[in-house]
């Protein structure tokens, strides 16, 4: 994926600025941070990691996650040295993220009354800040190749907004022209939020996995079958 100086040059070719004749560089980057932003907002980067407990509790402090947005699943108790995977993995049913003073912390909701206790194993999934390599001191870039048109496009239509709105304020400015760029960006936003949209489509995941569940008849053993076969 490319770092922030080729996305630059991209977003400069579709506005036909390749010479930041008109988009200084820390406009694209503002736009760029927008449209990242609305992109992290249904296609974040989805991690996984093993939190070894330093102590007795169900309060589980997560500051050592860089970049944490929320927390996707939770397993406990939970062993990364065990010789033959738990299936089905002990999956906490009840888990709720809070923040104190912007540092996340884990509560697990356990009505058993056992609580975890300290040296044992947690493992979450959660989700983080997409990032763009030197925007905003984000050390690789992270977008999935085929979306970086998409920020691309979302970036440039808001460099374009940014544009109109320093235009009007400007006397003798060809009011027209400045209507024409605001369609411009305003038609390139909507195209790059109904992609959006799309995306946000393909992350849904509705109840189990297709392999999980009650048979559709008597006759119903395909499923079974598959499960055996694979795992």
């Amino acid at each position: 994926m490319a770092a922030l100086a080729a996305i630059r040059d991209r977003i400069e070719v579709m506005l036909q600025d390749t010479g930041n004749a008109i988009w200084d560089t820390d406009v694209l980057d503002e736009g760029l941070r927008q449209a990242l932003d609305q992109y992290n907002l249904v296609n974040p980067l989805r991690m996984e990691t093993v939190i070894t407990l330093p102590g007795d509790g169900r309060e589980i402090a997560l500051s050592g996650i860089s970049g944490l947005l929320y927390v996707l699943d939770c397993w406990w108790p939970y062993d990364s040295d065990a010789a033959t995977e738990t299936w089905p993995p002990n999956r906490v049913r009840g888990w709720r993220v809070w923040w104190d003073d912007n540092r996340a912390v884990l509560f697990l909701e356990i009505t058993e009354g056992s609580q975890p206790q300290t040296d044992e194993e947690v493992r979450i999934w959660y989700a983080k800040r997409q990032t763009i390599e030197n925007l905003d001191s984000g050390s690789t870039t992270t977008i999935r190749g085929d979306h970086e048109s998409l920020i691309i496009l979302g970036a440039a239509g808001h460099a374009a907004m940014s544009r109109t709105a320093d235009l009007v304020e400007v006397a003798n400015t060809d009011l027209f022209q400045v209507g024409l760029l605001g369609t411009w960006g305003q038609r390139k936003i909507r195209e790059f939020n109904a992609q959006l949209k799309i995306i946000q489509r393909e992350q849904v995941r509705h109840g189990p996995s297709w392999l999980s569940g009650w048979s559709l008849d008597k006759w119903d053993e395909g499923r079974d079958h598959v499960q055996d076969t694979y795992g």
